[in-house]
Parts: structure tokens; C-alpha cells; sequence
């Protein structure tokens, strides 16, 4: 690489008590990466919910239209294999803010009421910088007989119009969106104050579609006070990280009449794989398929031959919908960053919380069913520096985020903090920063759930089980995952392999938080 020379500080270099500047030759990634952490004062990190990689145009879709986050990724880095360290929303979302694995931080499954953790948000309001959430947090439960402050009952019993902005896990401001399409907290007020009424919320039994204005949507909330913020911070001057966080494209699936119009069902694109796929998967795969469990639930079958063909395409359509929307609003909210010329100092992240089965091999929504669909996230990061176009294909998971955010900000990485900074493949300085992701899943809906652990490295996919099941897959041989080849005599030596490097990544993953201050 390229070098030039930098002075360096004045140091007393000889021990005489003289300080003599020392000029120092380094390498141009370390002068980009120098350059960088003087330039980003902000943060803006953008969050969905439960979106699919595949879903953007950057990422090869053809049927939904989502020029702004397009636009975004050729700004910045987009990158291709960032996988989640849990498939449910909670626990996931509180490993992206903090850098932590779900066994680490406690939050190892929904529905779990938790004293605040070490965050992000909370560290970076340590050194300084304004902090704020606007939309969905989901670091507590929404539902169950707790009544914190992103239940449902809290707000229920408190009043819509309760004056509250926070502070809240790190946050000092925070506006609120609860669940997916129920008017409560922040969301709620807004939503009346600005003419709407509950008929907007209902859904269509067939389509699931609602007649809620664009302008009156969950999504345009975020966006609207989103952009709002950003302007309070560049009247002010004052250095931020700023959440805008989506409650889509989440089930239920259920756009705005006036976008879903857009997009034909008959046009939407059809799942991958089969049915067929899941004769080589763990059994609580096909009973899913089937309607007949649910996680920790045994149904009668809900659906035994699985999801027709028209319901299929119409949730396709309509999550093509809501991602279009969202896209609008990121628009509106990348517009005001540089019509306030925050843009010249903000770094920008754009991700979800976890990824959706989307009708992929008959299967829908999340769970312990490790295909691509739903552990792998957009991942894309922009500001000043940031090579632009820059694709990459090397490993990244969600407790990556917090340490490369802390690397780009100039700022030392908590001591949490498990993950490691993205930064040397931003820069280039090397064409990978870790060997394998894990991916974590516990039984938290009684004993009929299976907890389980997944490894991926950069060609194979291991599952393992509480039962002693087991999945392997080739990634680069079977892409669209339509075997699982753990049990096949040629695969024997692979799935010691991986059982051994799961077991070590697990053992050597265990959380040294908090800091041991003695021996004994």
C-alpha cells in the first residue's frame, strides 16, 4: 500500500525530558481510517424490522422499488453476508446496540423484562453525543403483565397523551411506536393529531391491506420525526446518534391501499425452494409448514398442505409494499441530512433486526429454521471517506455494529463489547475480520421448543440441537439450501469439523463483562 509520512505527537522519546516530534511513515488505510474518526461527530442508524437482504435493489430485487437505499448503499459499503446473532427481534435488537451476544446480555429470547444493559446508545451519551430513538426499541416486552414502558398496558393505563420522551437504556429523547400498526405511545398522538381515525387501521380479511393514508403510516411517523430531529440538532449544533427505527416490513402484511396498489400479486416473484426441501430438516420444520407448531405450541394442522399460491404472491406484493414506503421515508430523512449539511459529518448505517422466511421453502416468518432468508440483514454504511460502490463479501454479524461504530467515531471500544470493528474491510486493509458468525436460538416457549446453535463460515452452514439433530449445508454448492447433508457419509468429517469449531466458538464466546478487578 501507498504510504506517506505524518507527524507524529511530541513525545520524549530519548528519557532526557526533551519532547521531540517524530515523523512517522504509515499506511493509507490508517490515514483514511485517521481521516474518518475526525469526520464523523454523528451517528444515524436506520432499522427495520424482520427485512430479507434480498429485498433491495442493491441487492438484486427487481420487483420493489427502493432507489433511496440504492442510492445509499452506492454512497457507502454494502455488504453481503452480515448475519444475525438471534432470530427473534429482542434479542437481536439489543445485540446490534450492544455489541453482544443474547447468552451475554441476558435478553436470550422475547418476552424477557431485563434492567437496562451496557449500550451503545449509552456509551456514546457517556462521550457526549445527544441520543435518540424515534419508532420501535423492543429492549422490553410489549405484552405479558409487565407494565414497562414499551408495553401496551403501561400505556393503556397511562394515557396516550402521557408526557414521557425518555431518558431509556441510553437514550435521552425517545418517541415510540408500539408493536406493528397499534396506535399507542407517541405514534398514537401523532396519529390522531394529525386526522386519523381508527377505521384507517383495519384490515382487509383477504388481502390484509389497510386504508390508512401513506402520510398517516407508522413509517411516515419515523421518518417525519426523524427528519424533525435532525433539524433540532443542526439548529443546535450538538453531536448525536440518532435511531430511526421501522416496525416493518413485519408481519402482519398489511400496506397502505395507496402503495399496495402499485404492486400486482400476479407480478411478485415466487419463493425459492419447496416443500420438498424440508424431508431432510429436523421435523419441527414440516410441522411448521403444516400449522401444527409454533415454536412452543402444538396446533392442529392450520394449513397441511402449507400456503396456497395466491396468498404467497399477495404477501410477497404487500412486503414489497412496505418496503417501498420505509424507502420512502429513509429519502426524506437523507434529504434533510444534507439539506442541513449534516450529512458532511454523519455517519450513516442502514440494517434490520433480523430477516423473514418469506414463503422460502413453504415457511413464513422466524424462528429456529436457520435457511438465509431469515439470518441474514441488509447491511450498509455510508459518510465521508467511506469508499464508495464498495461491495464485500466477507463475513460480518450484529454485534459488529457497535465496535465499528466506535472505531469510525475515533472513540476507544467498550470493554463489553464482543464484537470486532468492520473498519479494516471498509478501508481495505484486509479482505476478512472473522472466521465464522454464530448464530444463537433458545427454547423459550416451554419444552417443546428446540435451542439450538448455528455456525457459518464462509462456505458451510452447521445447526446443531438440544436433540442431537443436525444440519449442514454447502453453501456455495447448494445456494438455495434444498438439501441438508449432515446425515450423508461424505459429510462426516465436515460435520466433526464444525461441531468442534462450534463448540470452541461457544466456549471462547462467554462474556468476560464485568471486568475482573482482583483474583480472588
Amino acid at each position: 500500500m501507498s504510504k506517506r509520512q505524518t507527524p507524529g505527537r511530541l513525545l520524549d522519546i530519548a528519557g532526557d525530558g526533551r519532547q521531540r516530534k517524530v515523523i512517522r511513515e504509515i499506511p493509507a488505510y490508517l490515514d483514511l481510517k485517521y481521516q474518518m474518526s475526525q469526520t464523523f461527530r454523528n451517528v444515524l442508524i436506520l432499522i427495520t424490522t424482520q427485512q430479507r437482504r434480498d429485498s433491495l435493489g442493491c441487492y438484486g430485487n427487481t420487483y420493489t422499488s427502493t432507489p433511496n437505499l440504492d442510492e445509499l448503499a452506492s454512497r457507502g459499503a454494502r455488504f453481503c453476508r452480515n448475519y444475525i446473532a438471534n432470530p427473534m427481534s429482542q434479542p437481536n435488537r439489543l445485540s446490534l446496540m450492544s455489541g453482544r451476544m443474547p447468552s451475554n446480555h441476558g435478553l436470550w429470547t422475547c418476552g424477557l423484562l431485563l434492567d437496562p444493559q451496557p449500550t451503545l446508545p449509552g456509551y456514546l451519551q457517556e462521550k457526549g453525543l445527544s441520543t435518540a430513538s424515534i419508532g420501535k426499541i423492543h429492549f422490553t416486552p410489549y405484552g405479558g403483565r409487565s407494565k414497562n414502558m414499551e408495553s401496551v398496558a403501561f400505556w393503556r393505563e397511562v394515557g396516550n397523551d402521557y408526557d414521557w420522551n425518555g431518558p431509556y437504556w441510553g437514550f435521552d429523547h425517545v418517541e415510540l411506536t408500539i408493536d406493528k400498526a397499534l396506535p399507542q405511545a407517541h405514534y398514537r398522538r401523532w396519529f390522531y393529531a394529525n386526522g386519523g381515525d381508527d377505521g384507517m387501521l383495519e384490515r382487509n380479511p383477504t388481502t390484509e391491506i389497510r386504508p390508512i393514508p401513506p402520510r398517516l403510516h407508522e413509517s411516515t411517523f419515523v421518518g417525519e420525526r426523524s427528519c424533525e430531529y435532525l433539524r433540532s440538532r443542526a439548529a443546535d449544533g450538538k453531536p448525536f446518534l440518532l435511531c430511526a427505527s421501522f416496525t416493518d416490513p413485519h408481519n402482519p402484511f398489511d400496506p397502505p391501499q395507496e402503495i399496495a396498489e402499485q404492486y400486482l400479486p400476479q407480478h411478485a416473484p415466487l419463493p425459492a425452494g419447496s416443500a420438498s426441501d424440508l424431508d431432510t430438516r429436523p421435523e419441527h420444520y414440516r410441522r411448521y409448514f403444516r400449522g401444527q407448531w409454533h415454536r412452543g405450541k402444538n396446533l392442529d394442522p392450520q394449513h397441511p398442505e402449507g400456503i396456497d399460491e395466491t396468498t404467497t404472491r399477495q404477501r410477497i406484493a404487500n412486503t414489497a409494499a412496505m418496503v417501498d414506503l420505509i424507502d420512502r421515508n429513509i429519502g426524506r430523512i437523507m434529504q434533510t441530512l444534507y439539506e442541513t449539511h449534516l450529512d458532511e459529518s454523519t455517519l450513516v448505517v442502514f440494517t434490520s433486526d433480523h430477516g423473514e422466511l418469506l414463503g422460502d421453502h413453504g415457511l413464513w416468518h422466524k424462528g429456529p429454521f436457520f435457511y438465509e432468508g431469515p439470518i441474514t440483514t441488509p447491511l450498509l454504511i455510508a459518510g465521508p471517506g467511506i469508499r464508495q460502490g464498495n461491495v464485500i463479501d466477507a463475513l460480518s454479524s450484529a454485534i459488529d455494529l457497535a465496535p465499528t461504530v466506535c472505531e469510525l467515531m475515533g472513540i476507544e471500544t467498550p470493554a463489553w463489547c464482543e464484537g470486532v470493528s468492520l473498519v479494516p474491510l471498509l478501508t481495505g486493509d484486509r479482505p476478512s475480520v472473522r472466521q465464522h458468525c454464530i448464530i444463537e436460538y433458545r427454547n423459550g416457549f416451554g419444552n417443546n421448543d428446540v435451542a439450538s446453535r448455528t455456525i457459518v463460515t464462509q462456505r458451510m452452514k452447521y445447526t446443531r440441537y438440544q436433540t442431537g439433530q443436525e444440519e449442514l449445508t454447502d453453501l456455495e454448492r447448494d445456494p438455495n439450501e434444498t438439501v441438508n447433508i449432515a446425515a450423508m457419509p461424505e459429510s462426516k468429517d465436515e460435520v466433526m469439523r464444525l461441531r468442534t469449531q462450534l463448540l470452541d466458538a461457544c466456549l471462547a464466546g462467554q462474556s468476560r463483562y464485568p471486568d475482573q478487578i482482583a483474583q480472588y
